[in-house]
């Protein structure tokens, strides 16, 4: 018997202030696969563990006579027991939290075949609460929330992502931005543009991190940052598209450089390219350069 390790542990709260709030022990296990106690399978029905199980290797939740026809492939699936070890030490037994809306669905498809028997009515009645719960945020999200786990989840997909774009090592400096991007940004900037200097104005920096580099995914200038930091004179010893990586970091690069180059083509001054920018890329501009001080 495979016993799992969880990772995050919480309680998953369902119901009303006006019928009462049931907590269901939940947990995420190392695999990120989300579960629900045993327990909490009966408490999120409002309905006793006991029961006899009418049909072999089925919770007596579903396990009744006039049910079985309603317990698909999906159902079968997740009623599998999960053994996994609870915050105590002691081994625990679960299910896979997408039991309890299957099970909402399979109370409601017998409703409206006509079979529910009086017994079962406030069960019905709760999956419909339940169900009404979950219609904006599926059960896996608030497990994430309940648990805490929905932290680590956006910091460990957010790292995956960087991880495309950025690269540790750096590739060996080439020319990436075009001089036509240096060309039109002096323009807008009102400042005289020699093509023969590599000397840039500390501002046009700023201007790149703003237009360009933040246009990477979240975090990536960040993370750029601290990959290639400042020395003790304020300078950067490589460039940032020098860790980006070659097979999707440097693609993405260029492809914003084309689009952001006509933007700046098109714009009279810097808060014509502002707006137009906005407009373009389909955000609200909140720049922190001052261009009127420019």
């Amino acid at each position: 018997m495979e016993i799992h390790h969880a990772s995050h542990r919480g309680y998953l709260k369902i119901g009303t202030e006006e019928i009462g709030i049931v907590e269901i022990p939940c947990a995420v296990l190392e695999n990120k696969k989300r579960i629900i106690s045993q327990t909490g399978l009966f408490a999120a029905f409002n309905r006793p563990r006991k029961g006899e199980k009418r049909q072999e290797g089925l919770p007596s939740i579903i396990g009744a006579k006039n049910l079985v026809e309603f317990v698909n492939d999906d159902v079968l699936e997740r009623i599998q027991p999960i053994h996994y070890y609870h915050s105590n030490g002691l081994t625990a037994v679960g299910y896979d939290a997408e039991l309890i809306p299957l099970v909402c669905e399979l109370y409601l498809d017998a409703e409206e075949k006509g079979v529910i028997i009086s017994s079962q009515e406030k069960i019905v009645k709760q999956a419909k609460i339940i169900i009404r719960s979950l219609a904006k945020v599926g059960i896996n999200a608030l497990i994430d929330e309940a648990t805490g786990y929905q932290y680590d989840r956006e910091k460990d997909e957010l790292q995956k992502l960087l991880s495309k774009y950025i690269q540790e090592d750096y590739l060996k400096w080439q020319s990436r931005f075009p001089r036509k991007f240096y060309q039109e940004a002096f323009r807008l900037f009102h400042w005289k543009y020699d093509p023969f200097s590599l000397k840039r104005p500390g501002y046009l920096g700023k201007f790149t991190n703003e237009f360009v580099y933040n246009e990477l995914p979240k975090g990536a200038l960040e993370k750029l940052r601290d990959l290639n930091p400042k020395n003790g004179k304020g300078n950067r010893s490589r460039r940032h598209h020098q860790h980006l990586t070659e097979e999707i970091g440097i693609p993405h690069l260029d492809k914003h450089l084309m689009r952001l180059i006509t933007v700046m083509e098109l714009s009279d001054n810097m808060t014509d390219f502002k707006t137009k920018f906005g407009k373009v890329f389909n955000k609200p501009i909140q720049t922190q350069i001052d261009f009127e001080e420019m």
